[in-house]
């Protein structure tokens, strides 16, 4: 393995051991402030994945995104009973949405970065894209899953399925659109500039 192929994975086992750290840590992969003041969840686990994808180029951000939906899923199995977890406790729902939030992220960034540095602007739409993606992506799984396998209680309706989710989900998902984008933004511009360069050729 070459230098710069144990350097890329080093760093790829860094970020996964954040993403893990986030998701069984309280308070590491969301900010309370939202759910007490304005009562939205806000998750900043994408910024992660994003960042991984930045740096380090689409498969490391692949990698990282698949153990944040594995961790995902793996923790809703083991706490049934709300709606979260009977959410996420679809494979497809809990890994499809956070691989290609590292995928697309690193495949996006690598376009800007084989021809000009990435803008500062481009940090904060990637970490604001990468929140954006999840939650599309989750709320058409999830649509699709209900419509296929009919869940009764719970409070989920079977008419405007794809409505109530959106109104669930979506709320959320502005607040998360700009603190990952921000989260983005100032950690990533410092690593980028400070790192080596670790994406493949």
């Amino acid at each position: 393995m070459s230098t710069m192929k144990t350097k890329r994975f080093v760093a790829t086992t860094v970020f996964v051991a954040i993403v893990l750290l986030q998701s069984f840590v309280p308070f590491l992969g969301s900010l309370p402030l939202g759910a007490f003041v304005i009562g939205a969840f806000v998750t900043i686990v994408p910024m992660t994945a994003v960042l991984a994808g930045i740096l380090l180029g689409p498969r490391s951000g692949l990698v990282v995104g698949l153990f944040w939906g594995l961790t995902s899923w793996v923790r809703n199995l083991m706490h049934p009973g709300t709606i979260g977890s009977l959410i996420f406790s679809n494979p497809v729902t809990a890994l499809v949405p956070r691989l290609m939030v590292g995928l697309l992220a690193g495949y996006l960034a690598g376009l800007v970065l084989k021809k000009a540095r990435l803008p500062w602007w481009g940090f904060f739409l990637l970490g604001a894209f990468g929140a954006l993606l999840n939650t599309a992506l989750v709320i058409l799984s999830t649509t699709v899953a209900f419509k296929l396998f009919p869940v009764s209680g719970m409070g989920i309706p079977h008419a405007h399925l794809f409505t109530w989710l959106v109104g669930i989900l979506g709320f959320n998902s502005g607040f998360e659109m700009i603190a990952n984008g921000l989260l983005v933004l100032l950690i990533g511009r410092v690593l980028l500039a400070k790192l080596p360069n670790l994406r493949p050729e």
